[in-house]
């Protein structure tokens, strides 16, 4: 009986870079005649699952690239996740930051902010724990206070509510944000990311060349920061400034 081993993966792709899923199924169907779709679909699961496919839309797939999202983790960011997991190990959170949008960037900031994202009810307790750590440390700054005092900081922590079902990744063993969280909340939030706001489109694009980006799970989460129409629009601009660039 043939398998798909028999026949790689890329040679469901040999012309086209992206295949719709009854295009895949269509594929797997040659290889599987007898099978039930059922089958076929888990079939894709476990191509995705090995690292072999990727989806950068919903029923949309193609051939994994080496492309990855690889973050650096500074000291600061490292001590900060050491001290929440030793004193809150029960406690959801999100550490990302905003240096790692610089490579999707023109123009480079000064400022290197640390996001430090949190359940609601234990913001302030994580505020107290790090200002005895760090000396600028702020508990969901608005448009004033980040104004008045933020903007004047290159180093600071801001600590913030954490977004329920947010596109996190757990990067040795530090929970930090996937791109698909970042390009949401600097759209979201515009008074907190107004070093990017000029550059939204270009950021886009930039990213979702360089970056596996799953525009499925970006757009799911933009909804629940009620962003998506906002974030929608910006993904067909990047990909025409990709294509003409």
């Amino acid at each position: 009986m043939r398998t798909a081993n028999d026949f790689p993966i890329s040679t469901a792709f040999s012309e086209k870079n992206i295949l719709s899923k009854p295009e895949l199924m269509a594929w797997l169907r040659g290889i599987y005649p007898d099978a039930p779709n059922q089958t076929l679909t888990w079939r894709i699961s476990d191509l995705k699952h090995r690292g072999l496919l990727e989806s950068p839309g919903r029923g949309m797939y193609r051939l994994a690239s080496e492309r990855s999202f690889q973050p650096v983790i500074g000291r600061a960011a490292t001590r900060i996740a050491r001290r929440l997991r030793q004193e809150l190990p029960l406690m959801d959170y999100c550490i990302w930051e905003t240096r790692w949008l610089s490579n999707w960037m023109n123009l480079q900031p000064a400022a290197t902010w640390i996001i430090v994202e949190v359940e609601k009810e234990m913001g302030e307790s994580v505020f107290f724990r790090l200002r005895e750590l760090f000396k600028n440390v702020f508990l969901d700054p608005d448009r004033k206070m980040t104004e008045l005092y933020l903007l004047q900081l290159n180093d600071a922590i801001i600590i913030k509510p954490l977004v329920k079902e947010a596109p996190t990744i757990v990067w040795g063993d530090i929970t930090v944000a996937l791109p698909e969280k970042m390009l949401v909340d600097i759209v979201a939030e515009p008074h907190l990311f107004q070093a990017q706001q000029g550059e939204l489109e270009d950021i886009f694009s930039v990213a979702l060349h360089e970056t596996p980006v799953n525009q499925s799970k970006m757009l799911r989460y933009a909804g629940r920061r009620k962003k998506r129409q906002v974030v929608d629009a910006l993904i067909p601009v990047a990909q025409r400034i990709r294509t003409t660039s």
